[in-house]
């Protein structure tokens, strides 16, 4: 009897110790996406104002500095982007390692004010990332992803 006892209470702890092992914030990024989700991914988690997962979409060298990325991405800062629309998201070009997208958006919700703004991602480990666009023009690693982005 003491054994099933003890061992009920070791399933029990067991049990408890799993359900508390979750990573901490919960935050992950979703793997195997096109561009164009990366892209859209990022966009829905930061109107959320979820920016730790807003930032998993952001290549590692841009990712000091999410709020950049953000700011030309939509053109808004983090506190106003709760009124936009992400109305499109297009892959134009793509070399290598490298793809360029043009990403269209209403600045706000049944306003005409309409903005097109290309975007740069890296694919690293396999997974695509945005990279800052100011960035990609200035360092050396970029040159293929500036070539793209200076055809759109």
């Amino acid at each position: 009897m003491r054994n099933k006892v003890i061992l009920v209470a070791m399933l029990m702890l067991a049990l408890l110790v799993a359900a508390g092992c979750g990573g901490g914030s919960g935050v992950q990024r979703q793997s195997g996406l096109s561009p164009e989700a990366v892209i859209q991914n990022f966009f829905d988690a930061a109107k959320g104002n979820q920016m730790k997962e807003a930032a998993l979409y952001v290549s590692p060298t841009s990712a000091s500095d999410t709020k950049t990325v953000l700011k030309y991405v939509t053109g808004e800062s983090s506190s106003t982007i709760k009124n936009s629309n992400l109305l499109s998201v297009k892959k134009v070009a793509q070399q290598g390692d490298y793809a360029a997208a043009v990403v269209t958006l209403q600045a706000e919700q049944n306003s005409m004010n309409v903005s097109v703004k290309p975007v740069g991602l890296e694919k690293i480990d396999g997974e695509w990332y945005i990279v800052d666009y100011d960035q990609a023009l200035r360092e050396a690693k970029y040159k293929v992803l500036a070539q793209l982005l200076s055809r759109i």
